[in-house]
């Protein structure tokens, strides 16, 4: 992936088109919306920098203003909007700051919880980790990779049975959405965190406390260096 490819908006905030409506399923409108919003702007059909008409939005959806709202609030909270009281929802523009705040956070608190999960793991877990990852590999690129990668780093997290680390490492995660799309746009970067994922699978299978940990950082601190090289200045 070049910086040609990857996903930037116009120097300053612009008004985006909103693409052809497309069909909600029956779910939570809140969640179907943050749903639908969250893959229109990572697939760049809302671009960075756009600026979100809300009632253009909510038409093309089929939703009422109440649940769009609400799912703005949400996708503020995963970093990929930002919402202005006199100009409104903006698209987040990628930033290498904010990228470095989010991985940094991420390795400390996910090698804590591989740690744990090293020393906690059953046949059952480990059994259950093995059929998320196989999942995930085969998946294709873009959003479904995206979501099967959040699934198999969960699923090792889940299995150092603490609650509250967990919920505060999806936190991040879901802030790091913006930027995990940068990779599950490139090839050679799937392929490399994929490869990286088998190893990190065997330790927890090993139950390698100290390998796991290390393990964990070293992926972390190679996507969080690959970023840096394609998040424009």
């Amino acid at each position: 992936m070049t910086l040609d490819e990857a996903p930037a908006g116009p120097a300053g905030a612009t008004s985006a088109k909103v693409p052809t409506r497309r069909t909600i399923e029956r779910m939570s409108a809140t969640d179907a919306a943050a749903r639908e919003i969250r893959a229109l702007i990572l697939t760049g059909e809302l671009p960075a920098g756009s600026l979100i008409h809300q009632g253009e939005l909510a038409e093309q959806l089929g939703l009422s203003r109440t649940p769009l709202r609400e799912a703005l609030q949400r996708l503020q909270a995963e970093g990929l909007i930002r919402i202005d009281n006199h100009r409104g929802a903006v698209v987040t523009r990628p930033t290498h700051d904010d990228v470095s705040q989010i991985y940094e956070l991420q390795m400390l608190l996910e090698a804590a919880a591989a740690r744990w999960a090293a020393l906690a793991r059953t046949p059952d877990d480990l059994a259950s980790v093995r059929e998320v990852l196989e999942g995930h590999l085969q998946s294709a690129g873009g959003i479904s990779w995206m979501e099967s990668n959040k699934a198999f780093h969960t699923s090792i997290y889940r299995v150092a049975r603490r609650p509250l680390l967990l919920e505060t490492i999806e936190q991040l995660r879901n802030r790091a959405g913006l930027y995990v799309n940068f990779l599950a746009r490139s090839a050679e970067g799937r392929a490399r965190a994929d490869a990286e994922h088998w190893e990190i699978y065997h330790a927890l299978a090993a139950g390698d406390a100290q390998r796991l940990p290390e393990l964990v950082r070293q992926h972390l601190q190679g996507t969080l260096d690959w970023l840096q090289t394609v998040i424009p200045e």
